[in-house]
């Protein structure tokens, strides 16, 4: 008997294995995502100083749900947005996706802005003075910034969640915390920054809550037209963890009436659609 259970176990381990396997031989993997169903193949690429790197990783598959039912979760119905993508005001939660198809029709390079690091990525052309008077001022009161992140397409966010995804232990509820899924994403309408300084090295993460540029930001970016979509102590009405350095334009006409309502932009947005 227990020579019938070793062999169990040892056939359970093979399996649990099998989908958990890293490989950095690419070519072993064609066609994976066709001939079995059960796994998919993530890639990662890094594109930093010009280097790419691609790591293929299998992995099971993510469902639209998970098992718990935490302010990080995702409900049972998804539904796709009720505006275009192209409206400022257009609500992109965990509720409510885009399309994969959507992408801006008015893309240029954030350098346009004079931000700093801009020439690495795109934002919608409607923002870019908007940002370029925020930038300047915020020059003016010696406050540094730079850009770490903006718009991402359905697919590159496909990449961005499975990264955070193998990062937590391909553990689906950890994830949901720091990562859209893709079509959840704000970065898809191209009218999501995320902001930096030099006072961080350019780095991104929870160490831009201490700086002088999150600071300034948070009392002045709505000035501009941009307001911070995660803030402190609203996880369970956002659906996600604190960024400091995450803001989303919705122009200036609506973000002043948002300051002015005392909501965060959740809620307000919510209230729009």
């Amino acid at each position: 008997m227990s020579e019938l259970v070793n062999k169990i176990v040892v056939f359970l381990m093979g399996i649990t294995l099998s989908v958990t396997s890293i490989s950095l031989d690419a070519n072993k993997f064609e066609g994976e995502k066709q001939s079995n169903p059960q796994k998919i193949i993530v890639e990662e690429v890094i594109k930093e100083e010009g280097v790419v790197k691609s790591l293929f990783i299998t992995q099971k598959p993510v469902t639209t749900t998970t098992l718990t039912t935490g302010w990080w979760s995702y409900p049972k119905e998804i539904k796709l947005a009720k505006r275009n993508g192209n409206d400022l005001l257009v609500l992109v939660n965990k509720e409510y996706k885009l399309p994969e198809t959507y992408a801006p029709n008015d893309l240029v390079k954030a350098s346009l802005s004079g931000i700093r690091r801009g020439e690495n990525y795109f934002l919608r052309n409607i923002l870019i003075n908007d940002l370029r008077d925020l930038v300047n001022q915020a020059k003016t009161e010696s406050v540094d910034l730079s850009i770490r992140s903006a718009y991402r397409s359905y697919s590159d966010q496909l990449t961005t969640y499975n990264f955070w995804l193998r990062a937590n232990g391909n553990i689906a509820d950890e994830a949901d915390k720091v990562s859209a899924r893709a079509g959840h994403s704000q970065h898809q309408l191209g009218t999501a920054v995320d902001f930096s300084s030099a006072e961080i090295q350019d780095g991104l993460g929870g160490q831009f809550a201490g700086t002088i540029a999150s600071k300034w930001l948070s009392q002045n970016a709505w000035r501009y037209g941009f307001v911070i979509s995660f803030p402190l102590g609203y996880e369970s009405t956002t659906g996600f963890s604190y960024e400091s350095w995450h803001y989303r334009y919705i122009g200036k006409t609506n973000a002043l009436e948002l300051h002015n309502s005392g909501k965060i932009l959740e809620t307000y947005l919510r209230e729009k659609n």
